[in-house]
């Protein structure tokens, strides 16, 4: 496959960078999408291929938002439904992760923390990839959960510097024609480039992501998260709508509240309704701001409703299309692997 190289910016692409207004930067990371991150949105989606041809392409395209993706979406959904309903299994990542036998998984690693780096578009990809796997193992795929350490492509996309922030298309660029690295490799530091990782190139394409931009805007981007995160499918966002802290709602769940703004990425995983109320989780790349409750959250996550993810979601235009993933991994042989019981669901959990 071939692999993706940062070229230089041209005069005017360095022109606009220079002179991007400060309101739209941040030391966080993520940063807004100019011509060479439109240049690279276009090739991508001219490369896009039916949702249907997926494995039988041989590499991981990007997937193209055609009849065939909305069907396929909408089966996931009703059988996402019925797991729920039903009593099933709980694909909610972190119970996954928890329930996989210790002896067969790589790491207990779901979420890091990006610290003083600017690479939060980095991790909202990793977290991305890695709910997103752990959803399909829940689901009976079999798939190896591998922990990303998500500096390495990151960093890469930009030529191997690890100041400034990524756009949103270069780093889904990365994330489909690099794939990424796992801790195992090269190592659990989050914050420096590993020296080894270019022996391990070959590695990452086994774990790939193959992408699909979301063109849509406003109210329309907000509905298209949910329908994705109902399907199984994770969403990496950049925006510049802060969440400023959570709060408790009338249906007794852990929500986010958003005031403020700055530059970030994210994103968005796992769905549920509660009382009638859709919610996805949103998942920062700061940490453990929120603990973990009686609803099983992780300690950097919050669920959002919609009005709230529709708040959230007014900015992300200005940073590049967000994207879902569907992830590749490495297939496991052993039949015994395939998590076909029941995964428990957290304790006192609100349906």
């Amino acid at each position: 496959m071939r692999r993706w190289i940062r070229k230089e910016y041209t005069q005017q692409q360095r022109y606009r960078r220079e002179n991007i207004a400060p309101s739209q930067l941040s030391t966080h990371g993520c940063i807004p999408m100019d011509d060479y991150a439109e240049d690279v949105l276009e090739t991508l989606q001219s490369a896009a291929v039916a949702f249907t041809t997926l494995w039988e392409s041989g590499q991981m395209p990007v997937l193209k938002y055609d009849n065939d993706f909305v069907e396929w979406r909408s089966d996931q959904i009703r059988e996402n439904e019925k797991l729920v309903e039903e009593r099933i299994t709980c694909t909610l990542p972190w119970q996954v992760l928890r329930h996989i036998d210790q002896s067969r998984k790589e790491s207990d690693r779901l979420y890091w923390s990006q610290g003083a780096q600017p690479s939060c578009m980095g991790h909202a990809d990793a977290f991305a990839h890695h709910s997103s796997t752990l959803y399909w193992i829940a689901r009976g795929a079999p798939l190896k959960y591998c922990s990303i350490n998500p500096i390495v492509t990151w960093a890469i996309t930009k030529g191997g510097s690890l100041r400034g922030g990524q756009s949103v298309s270069e780093m889904a660029k990365g994330a489909n024609e690099i794939g990424h690295f796992i801790e195992r490799l090269v190592g659990t530091n989050n914050l420096a480039m590993p020296s080894n990782y270019k022996q391990y190139l070959d590695e990452a394409l086994k774990y790939q992501s193959a992408i699909m931009f979301l063109n849509f805007r406003g109210d329309d981007l907000c509905n298209e998260i949910f329908a994705c995160c109902a399907a199984g499918l994770s969403v990496a966002v950049g925006n510049s709508n802060a969440v400023s802290g959570s709060t408790i709602d009338k249906n007794g769940i852990k929500v986010a509240t958003i005031s403020g703004n700055w530059a970030h990425a994210s994103s968005l995983s796992c769905y549920r309704k509660v009382n009638g109320t859709e919610y996805v989780g949103w998942v920062n790349s700061h940490g453990a701001r929120y603990k973990s409750s009686d609803e099983g959250e992780p300690a950097d996550m919050c669920w959002m409703d919609k009005k709230t993810t529709c708040q959230f979601c007014s900015t992300m235009h200005q940073y590049g299309p967000p994207y879902a993933v569907f992830p590749e991994s490495v297939t496991v042989q052993d039949r015994s692997f395939y998590v076909k019981q029941q995964v428990p669901w957290p304790n006192s959990w609100r349906f």
